[in-house]
């Protein structure tokens, strides 16, 4: 992606950003909706832009499989089963590319990312073992992104995506457990397309924004 289109991504992105947020605000949250899945798909088409490198290509793919969860649990707004069998792919794809980018995985770690499996023989809502199997891998790999040293400024973008990308989770379950839902019905898509743009400019190539 080169300065120019960079520029008009970011510009339609803060476009959006602006429109859905303020339809939210404003009441008309079922009229956000096309303009948050649109800011989804727009991440998908930068994306598109760095798949001549295999870092390029794991983050597009995490990015496809982020925009089908996001067709099931936005748009579609049910089987949110597969939604969130989706976003667990999305985030075995980014330990894969912390893997790569450590050249190892984090072995304590990894016991915790398979934890949650157990899950789902003991509880007795298979969805909520699987929505811990997402989080818990959601937040090994912002955990994991952190400690990433030396930090370029992709590694810190990465890092910061998936903060972000921790907070708006924060504030899906909060509103599903009736906390502060005034602030966390905002707070999800508040944290959720900054940190998908992020996500999106960290795997673009050193220099590819000076083009």
């Amino acid at each position: 992606m080169n300065q120019s289109a960079r520029r008009v991504f970011l510009a339609a992105q803060a476009a959006l950003y602006v429109l859905f947020l303020a339809l939210d605000l404003s009441g008309h949250m079922a009229g956000s909706i096309p303009f948050k899945y649109a800011g989804i798909l727009l991440c998908v088409l930068a994306a598109l832009t760095a798949v001549r490198t295999l870092d390029g290509r794991l983050t597009a793919l995490a990015l496809c499989f982020t925009a089908a969860a996001d067709w099931f649990l936005l748009v579609v707004n049910a089987h949110y089963a597969v939604g969130i069998a989706l976003f667990c792919v999305v985030q075995g794809l980014y330990c894969v590319r912390l893997a790569v980018w450590r050249g190892r995985l984090l072995r304590p770690l990894l016991a915790v990312r398979l934890l949650p499996l157990i899950l789902f023989v003991l509880l007795r809502v298979p969805l909520d073992a699987l929505a811990l199997l997402y989080f818990v891998n959601l937040a090994c790999n912002a955990f994991e992104a952190a400690l990433t040293l030396p930090p370029d400024d992709r590694q810190r973008c990465f890092a910061l995506g998936l903060g972000l990308f921790v907070c708006c989770d924060l504030c899906v379950g909060a509103f599903n457990l009736g906390l502060l839902t005034g602030l966390t019905r905002y707070g999800m898509w508040l944290f959720y397309l900054p940190s998908q743009v992020l996500l999106t400019l960290s795997a673009q190539p050193k220099g590819a924004h000076a083009a």
